[in-house]
């Protein structure tokens, strides 16, 4: 009798231990998934902050024939895109499409090892850049690019 009444003491010891272990483990859980969700949604702000930030000193002349007109921080899917308005020979369709190849890679390089985008590929970001004509408004070229984790 003795050594049943020592066996139900230290099963329900054991259950209460395991119960009270289950409760700070998972506590510990849902704080790391909100210290993530957290650092994602600091991350995120920062990105819109640095977008409007960006904004308010546009449009800014890049070159003598591109305008950096507007940024926008889409949340959502992550992406990072800026606007701009071409002028000059880039203002022409036609000579947009022959040298876009040209344009993506060098794009995709500054992308891949600019130190300004250093944030966005260590949080996992996308960036698109998509060009205007400034004369009629409309799209000219658009490139995307995943940046690597």
């Amino acid at each position: 009798m003795h050594c049943s009444y020592i066996w139900l003491t230290f099963a329900s010891k054991y259950r209460l231990m395991m119960r009270k272990a289950t409760i700070v483990f998972a506590t510990f859980g849902l704080m790391a998934l909100w210290g993530c969700q957290s650092g994602h949604n600091r991350q995120a702000q920062k990105f819109s902050q640095m977008a409007r930030s960006i904004n308010q000193s546009c449009p800014q002349r890049m070159s003598e024939t591109i305008r950096l007109d507007s940024t926008n921080y889409d949340e959502k899917n992550n992406v990072m895109s800026y606007f701009y308005s071409v002028s000059g020979e880039l203002d022409d369709a036609a000579y947009m499409s022959a040298y876009y190849d040209t344009f993506k890679q060098a794009l995709q390089e500054a992308v891949d090892n600019s130190i300004e985008m250093e944030e966005y590929r260590k949080y996992g970001t996308s960036i698109r850049y998509v060009y205007f004509s400034g004369s009629n408004q409309k799209q000219l070229a658009e490139f995307s690019f995943n940046s690597p984790k």
